[in-house]
């Protein structure tokens, strides 16, 4: 009875897992859909009509019924990661209800691909300044009649994908940013080291920015021991957003004060309607100091020069003793006269300032050249 009782359990538990991972697998082969490209930027005139296309494709095994939806998008704090929402939500510049576009399914065969035409009419009493919107694909049919923020609410994560569309219309354009924040999550470092560098651009104009550049980092003497890419994946920054970059600088050896220069270039050249590459610049200072090398070699230095002092010093009382057991002055004691710093003190602080100043001349040679 236990055998059979043990048997089915068995079984049972075999099929649960079976039948989970099987849910799990048809779950991810299902839910692919990919969109290119991710994001389409581009100048335009007021009243002009563009075109543009999106591929989109099934990269499951099973086929798939598509739907699209207009979006609007706006900067979601400083991540850099849109917030898209449904058209007429939020004031602003915005222009999902300038795209034309299929409103109809669109049915897809696994691993089928498919070019989606559409169309975007830019009014032509519009001002200069950037506007924004997105076309996504889902596969829950869009959701009608609901108010506020459920508008087009409905499709989870893995079930929509979309291409943002970012239009910068030609006129008074204002392009304006500046460094809000250029800083290190610390000001003194140990060795080795991570250098987390923490970057705030601000854009202040009516269009969107995409500032690149790097970051130069030079050592006390003036040498330049690193250079970082800032922004290499080409992330925007919306009007009146403010977006953060973060990167790092790591090593096994340094010492001493380090300058850290950002240098930064944004802009669209005159003659595409822009204002022409303009820069940002920002400064920062840190320290390494490698303290399980310097503690270790400074107390070294001091035990070596206490141990010559040491030395000296008993090697005076014996040449004293033994003056005086030569003059027959044996069972006179001698008492010391103190007439300031003996030349024994005088001695011993040479020898230690000598010992400090080669440990740092080894040590800034050191880390010119080796490190």
């Amino acid at each position: 009875m236990i055998k059979k009782i043990l048997y089915f359990f068995a079984v049972f538990v075999l099929i649960f897992f079976i039948g989970f991972f099987a849910v799990d697998l048809v779950s991810a082969q299902s839910v692919g859909i990919r969109i290119s490209p991710t994001i389409i930027d581009e100048i335009v005139d007021p009243g002009e009509i563009f075109n543009d296309v999106v591929k989109v494709a099934n990269e499951s095994d099973t086929p798939k019924v598509m739907y699209v939806y207009l979006r609007d998008f706006k900067a979601d704090g400083e991540s850099g990661k849109p917030k898209i929402f449904a058209p007429g939500m939020e004031k602003g510049y915005y222009l999902a209800s300038w795209i034309e576009i299929t409103d109809e399914a669109i049915e897809f065969n696994p691993y089928e691909e498919k070019i989606i035409p559409f169309t975007v009419r830019v009014p032509a009493d519009i001002g200069p300044g950037g506007y924004y919107g997105a076309v996504y694909f889902g596969t829950v049919p869009p959701r009608l009649q609901l108010d506020s923020e459920e508008k087009g609410a409905g499709m989870s994560i893995a079930q929509q994908n979309g291409t943002l569309i970012l239009l910068k219309v030609s006129g008074d354009v204002n392009e304006e940013a500046q460094v809000r924040e250029f800083n290190t999550d610390k000001n003194f470092y140990n060795t080795p080291y991570q250098v987390n560098f923490l970057i705030r651009i601000e854009n202040k104009g009516n269009v969107h920015v995409k500032p690149f550049g790097t970051i130069s980092i030079n050592n006390m003497f003036g040498k330049e021991v690193a250079k970082i890419v800032v922004n290499e994946e080409g992330g925007n920054i919306l009007p009146d957003s403010i977006r953060r970059f973060e990167t790092a600088w790591e090593g096994k050896n340094g010492f001493g004060r380090y300058e850290a220069n950002l240098g930064l270039t944004y802009g669209v050249a005159v003659d595409k309607g822009g204002q022409g590459n303009q820069t940002l610049f920002s400064p920062k200072y840190f320290w390494i100091i490698p303290w399980r090398i310097i503690i270790p070699s400074l107390l070294g230095v001091v035990i070596i020069a206490a141990f010559f002092m040491l030395m000296l010093k008993l090697y005076k009382n014996k040449a004293v003793k033994r003056a005086m057991e030569q003059a027959g002055m044996r069972n006179v004691r001698y008492v010391k006269k103190y007439q300031g710093p003996s030349p024994v003190f005088h001695f011993s602080m040479i020898l230690l300032i000598t010992l400090i100043v080669l440990f740092l001349i080894i040590a800034g040679i050191y880390f010119i050249f080796f490190a």
